[in-house]
């Protein structure tokens, strides 16, 4: 964290004054030890002074005493003189101090003081009568005299020294306190005013807080979405006034610390609360979990779409007062109106194209069927039956491929899924070695490999069939000016799962696309390859290759949904995709199959063939209602029906079917009826009031838009049963005797 200009100021305040209680503590220490230092000097000095004086003044008296006496001859100068000798010899036991007092304060003394101890010890031999006096006496006083007077002047230049070093002493101390003293109040006066800067930036930030406050205040009363700030007590902090709008609540319900819980008991639409549990709230701010946003979108009480967002915040600093959480509130009732009319622009978009494609693919269908059926039409002679039998054949197989076409995009529109068969790759390569070759062109050679070693694969043989086609079909537009197109397969064991991006690159084809990027699980697998000598693909085509409606080709010249269905067949048989390409190295198709291992659940099954007539079980001549609106389809139930010995009746409505039903003669054993009629009966209407009349009667239903997964419509007959068109001679009688049979075990 920043340090505060304000503890700077502090900081340089204590140091001031630290300063000053040092200096002048020091001060006062020094100059008490140097007082006390000179004072006990002072004292020894004038102890010393004295006993100078005294032995100067017994010395003096003790002369003048003697040279009275010998002028006068009176006794009081004798007694005078006895009395100075006396004290002299008294004096010689204070000696001792005395040198030493002196031999300190320092040297150049020690003559003059031996000769004063050889002086005093003499004069202490002496008798103090005067007349009595050594012949050298008065020389000893003398000597006495003027070495005591030497050590006199001496002991006061030492006196004036001590107080002039005293006083230079005395002053540096004092330099030495305004030092420190001037030092302490810079400091002080540095931290008043940092002090004074700083209270002026706190006032500056205090009036800038302010101002961004009201900044802030203004953005979130500007803002479209309610916004409130809680603590971690739950109590409200801050509000919009959008907040009450968008809740539906009265302006004056928000007030500052309202808690949470009475928000949460007000927010009850149905009897379900929109806002979440405080607790769950309260237990991540208490473990100072930095937890992700907590969106939901409901509807507020005002019926409007609302999205609530709840997020945390913590202090930088962890302070658990400074937690808590935000709770926004937008109506998204117009983004939700926008995205619903954006979907429905987008599937118009691919209704469009779908329709386009579709139309494009149908167009080349109905191509080969009307072209062989008019060439059947021409071979009309006897001779001509093998001929015309190969017409019919592929106008048969293109109407199968209309049939494949239209269940396949059902089933990739619904995402539904169809039972696998165990299937041959062997009769699939045989199949499309002739077939090829008409619908790539002459210019592009088609190479089929051999499949007689290839494991059977569990997959849907018309889905496969198809699938294989739209890969070849890519792969003659990638030829413009033609090439070669190989289909071959190979039987591949994995111990473990396998990562199909890591296998090796092969024929330079070095950038590759897979449909699922998990690993392909351990087992046996065929591995079909669908190989070009084209151009190869851009790394755009690839990141978009098996997005529905994607397409390379111009408008209107393809679906998009080639790639999409193959990688809707590989989802539906749990297998892979994987497209490898590179620059002039062409494209290499591979799909990964499941083998199928049980055999026994799951018989072969070869691609089919022109069914033969099938032979009605039923030995009995049935009386049969078939309702069908368009006349073609309804023409071709009949004929079928009445070949298999039945009575038909026919209806293009339900009304009519109705009429026909109560006109005829007989009860009714079976009704064959598209699901949509025109007119107020639909298919299970009719049903319905026709069964109440004929306990026995059987159902079909009819319609293009089933599959064969499709569950029962609802209100369907019991036992009814679906026949998706478009069908076959074969499928019509199968769901009949089905229809019969479930009526029969009613």
């Amino acid at each position: 964290m920043a340090r505060h200009p304000a503890r700077r100021a502090h900081i340089l305040a204590l140091i001031g004054a630290g300063l000053l209680i040092v200096t002048f503590g020091t001060m006062g220490i020094e100059l008490g030890n140097e007082m006390a230092r000179h004072g006990d000097l002072d004292r020894q000095s004038t102890a010393a002074g004295s006993y100078l004086r005294n032995l100067h003044h017994a010395t003096s008296e003790a002369r003048i005493c003697y040279y009275g006496w010998l002028a006068r001859k009176q006794p009081a100068d004798a007694t005078c003189y006895a009395r100075a000798v006396t004290q002299l010899a008294e004096d010689r036991s204070g000696y001792t101090a005395f040198r030493i007092v002196h031999e300190r304060e320092g040297v150049g003394r020690a003559e003059p003081l031996k000769a004063v101890e050889e002086a005093l010890q003499q004069i202490a031999s002496w008798k103090p009568d005067v007349t009595a006096i050594p012949a050298a006496g008065e020389q000893v006083l003398t000597r006495l005299d003027d070495n005591l007077s030497v050590l006199s002047r001496v002991s006061t230049l030492d006196q004036a020294d001590r107080v002039a070093n005293m006083l230079r002493n005395t002053s540096w101390q004092r330099r030495l306190g305004l030092l420190g003293i001037l030092t302490g109040v810079l400091s002080l006066i540095s931290a008043g005013w940092v002090l004074d800067r700083s209270s002026l930036a706190a006032a500056r930030a205090e009036a800038s807080s302010r101002d961004l406050a009201l900044r802030l205040r203004a953005t979130l009363d500007s803002l479209s979405l309610g916004v409130a700030v809680f603590g971690a007590d739950g109590r409200l902090w801050h509000w919009n006034e959008q907040l009450a709008t968008v809740l539906g609540l009265e302006k004056d319900f928000f007030k500052f610390g309202l808690p949470y819980d009475a928000l949460s008991s007000t927010l009850v639409v149905g009897g379900v609360p929109l806002l979440e549990p405080f607790d769950h709230i309260e237990a991540s701010l208490s473990l100072g979990e930095q937890a992700p946003p907590v969106v939901v979108e409901c509807k507020g009480m005002n019926g409007a779409d609302l999205e609530l967002c709840r997020t945390l915040f913590f202090a930088p600093d962890g302070a658990a007062g400074r937690r808590g959480f935000v709770l926004t509130a937008a109506d998204i009732s117009l983004r939700l109106r926008s995205e619903r009319a954006l979907g429905e622009a987008q599937k118009l978009r691919a209704l469009g194209q779908l329709t386009a494609g579709i139309a494009h693919d149908f167009k080349n269908l109905l191509t080969v069927i009307l072209g062989n059926l008019e060439l059947a039409a021409d071979h009309d002679q006897p001779e001509h039956v093998e001929q015309r039998q190969e017409y019919l054949s592929a106008a048969t197989h293109a109407g199968r491929r209309s049939e494949a076409l239209t269940g396949q995009l059902l089933s990739f529109m619904r995402r539904q899924s169809t039972t696998p068969d165990s299937l041959s790759l062997s009769d699939l390569f045989s199949f499309l070695g002739g077939l090829l070759g008409r619908i790539i062109g002459p210019r592009i050679v088609v190479e089929c490999g051999d499949g007689s070693d290839i494991w059977t694969v569990r997959a849907d043989p018309a889905q496969l069939e198809s699938a294989v086609l739209n890969l070849a079909i890519n792969a003659r537009d990638a030829m413009p000016t033609g090439g070669r197109l190989r289909i071959v397969a190979r039987n591949v064991t994995f111990s473990v799962n396998a990562d199909l991006m890591s296998l090796p690159v092969e024929g330079g084809r070095n950038r590759r696309v897979i449909s699922d990027p998990t690993p392909l699980p351990a087992g046996d697998w065929v591995r079909l390859d669908v190989i070009d000598s084209g151009s190869g693909m851009t790394d755009e085509v690839l990141h978009h290759l098996f997005e529905p409606f994607f397409t390379t080709k111009e408008e209107g010249a393809g679906t998009g949904l080639g790639m999409a269905m193959v990688l809707a067949f590989s989802q539906q048989v749990k297998g892979r995709v994987v497209v490898a390409t590179g620059g002039a190295r062409g494209t290499e198709v591979s799909l990964w199959l499941p083998r199928a291992v049980d055999c026994m659940d799951m018989p072969e099954v070869a691609l089919p063939r022109p069914a033969q007539a099938v032979a009605c079980p039923e030995s009995r001549q049935l009386q049969v209602l078939v309702v069908e609106d368009d006349a073609a389809i309804r023409d071709i139930v009949v004929t079928i029906l009445s070949m298999a010995g039945h009575r038909v009746l026919e209806a293009g409505d339900g009304e009519q079917a109705f009429d026909v039903a109560a006109a005829a003669e007989g009860k009714l054993d079976l009704l064959v009826t598209d699901l949509q009629l025109p007119g107020p009966l639909d298919g299970i209407t009719l049903s319905r009031v026709l069964a109440g009349r004929y306990q026995d009667m059987a159902v079909v239903y009819m319609s293009g838009d089933l599959t064969p997964d499709s569950p029962s419509p609802p209100g369907a007959v019991e036992g009814a049963r679906l026949l998706a068109k478009p069908f076959r001679r074969d499928g019509l009688m199968q769901a009949v005797t089905s229809a019969l049979g479930a009526r029969a075990d009613v």
